[in-house]
């Protein structure tokens, strides 16, 4: 999504864009798959991103267009300690769901409405400031264009989610796992590492309209992949980026995988910071190295794809997250929870009726996967029984359903499969340790070669890479005038 926002935004001005992609369908880790008849999301997640001041709101109005989607409600079901915590949209019905679960009502309430109040602005000022993290001595005076209202929020930067918890008067152990998994799905980190300034949007997704897109993420893609063709642009799959290099003209030439070379005055790369240095050389390289050394870990994923017969309860949240206990995990599968994505009773795209689509998630340390050797495939069968175990003790209708179709992948898969180095996704993981001014940069200190995706800021989700996107663009329109176009 990241590189598609950033085509379709170039393309709508008129200048000739072309994306390259490595994989036999676009959208990366944004899109979905056929397999048996039945069709696949890339892994288990949830879309967000089209209320006031959100990034996919923002896409469609430059754009033009309204992307496929249809709402749902609720937003998500937690199953922790034999608990099902739904994830209502209404932040006073999430209050009182809460609280029957956890109690401490007064804190709970400051928590929350805190929590909200921090997103809208963080959502607010985020889709204003295209040049966030400035880059160039102008890209600062941006910054004081701003509502000086706003900026209560700032000092939320250098406060953990945990630290904001507790001082609200959170003390429960449980409800502090709570948060902690809840963050985990969505900044890739615990409450303890991630600040409040963006611990607040991933905490409170769910209190914003939540989206399914009927016959997959695929078609979110599709659509913008018709707007990029009607409007002059190309788009290539199959034809995976071999190399980055200068011609003698300054203008980038780019080789792949068909044997092709193009020339180019921009390029935009929105494979993750540690691919970077393998297809570029020299100072190129030694600087996505440096950068790549920065952030040396990150998450990779399990996940699966399952398809059963339809005996869900009615009304059945589409989005799980399930609680693992310690005695229910095994040597490679150690994550605290199980994320779980159904396809729509009514989707006849993705599945005929009477069968489901589940997309199982769940996070993996990515360098345990490629020392196994012969022993990949055991520890990999284990870890899908052990899943499907779990699913059958804590999914509503999932035991008492006939499975069809059951199969795995692993960071391995991931590296194979949407070339990101090592299996990570999900983008860097929130760390107190980084500033705000740390994030990898959108525009590089080579001349017309920029990055989107979630390895650059702001990063995590589709809402987050397409923002990247927007902001590429944003930052090419203000250099343009150094390019020369032939």
């Amino acid at each position: 999504m990241g590189g598609m926002s950033a085509a379709t935004m170039l393309a709508k001005d008129g200048y000739r864009v072309l994306v390259l992609e490595a994989a036999h369908a676009p959208g990366g880790c944004s899109s979905s798959y056929k397999r048996k008849g039945y069709t696949f999301e890339s892994g288990a997640t949830t879309l967000i991103g089209f209320d006031k001041h959100q990034p996919m709101r923002i896409l469609e109005k430059e754009l033009g267009i309204t992307l496929p989607k249809k709402a749902i409600e609720p937003s998500m079901t937690v199953h922790q300690n034999g608990k099902e915590i739904v994830r209502w949209q209404d932040q006073d019905k999430w209050l009182k769901e809460a609280v029957k679960h956890f109690g401490e009502e007064s804190a709970q309430t400051a928590f929350w409405k805190l929590a909200q109040k921090v997103s809208d602005v963080v959502w607010k000022v985020s889709g204003k400031n295209n040049l966030f993290p400035p880059r160039e001595v102008t890209d600062w005076f941006q910054l004081f264009k701003n509502d000086p209202r706003d900026v209560w929020v700032l000092p939320y930067a250098l406060k953990s989610v945990k630290d904001v918890a507790i001082s609200c008067g959170i003390s429960n152990p449980e409800y502090l796992r709570f948060i902690d998994e809840q963050l985990l799905i969505s900044a890739q980190s615990h409450a303890i590492d991630t600040p409040f300034l963006f611990g607040a949007p991933a905490m409170t997704y769910t209190n914003y309209t939540n989206y399914y897109v009927p016959g997959g993420l695929i078609e979110m893609i599709n659509t913008l992949k018709r707007y990029l063709v009607e409007k002059g642009g190309e788009l290539h799959t199959k034809e995976r980026v071999m190399s980055v290099d200068k011609d003698e003209s300054g203008h980038y030439l780019v080789s792949t995988s068909k044997k092709n070379m193009y020339q180019a005055p921009i390029v935009i790369s929105n494979i993750p910071i540690w691919n970077m240095p393998e297809i570029t050389t020299g100072k190129m390289s030694d600087y996505f190295t440096a950068q790549s050394d920065k952030f040396d870990e990150a998450w990779g994923a399990f996940t699966m794809g399952i398809v059963t017969d339809d005996v869900y309860p009615e009304g059945l949240s589409l989005h799980h997250q399930i609680h693992v206990s310690d005695d229910e995990k095994t040597k490679l599968f150690q994550s605290d929870s199980v994320f779980v994505s159904f396809s729509h009773s009514d989707d006849s795209v993705r599945t005929p009726k009477g069968k489901r689509v589940l997309n199982v998630s769940t996070h993996a340390v990515p360098e345990k996967w490629f020392t196994l050797n012969g022993d990949y495939e055991l520890y990999k069968h284990q870890v899908q029984e052990q899943i499907i175990q779990v699913l059958r003790k804590k999914l509503p209708g999932f035991d008492a359903a006939e499975i069809e179709i059951a199969f795995s992948s692993t960071p391995v898969t991931w590296s194979r499969w949407v070339s990101r180095e090592k299996g990570r996704v999900g983008g860097i993981p929130q760390s107190m340790n980084r500033s705000l001014l740390d994030w990898t940069p959108n525009k590089t200190p080579f001349e017309g070669l920029y990055l989107t995706g979630d390895t650059v800021f702001p990063g995590q989700g589709i809402p987050g890479v397409t923002l990247s996107g927007i902001n590429v663009y944003y930052r090419i329109l203000k250099n343009l005038k150094k390019y020369s176009f032939h």
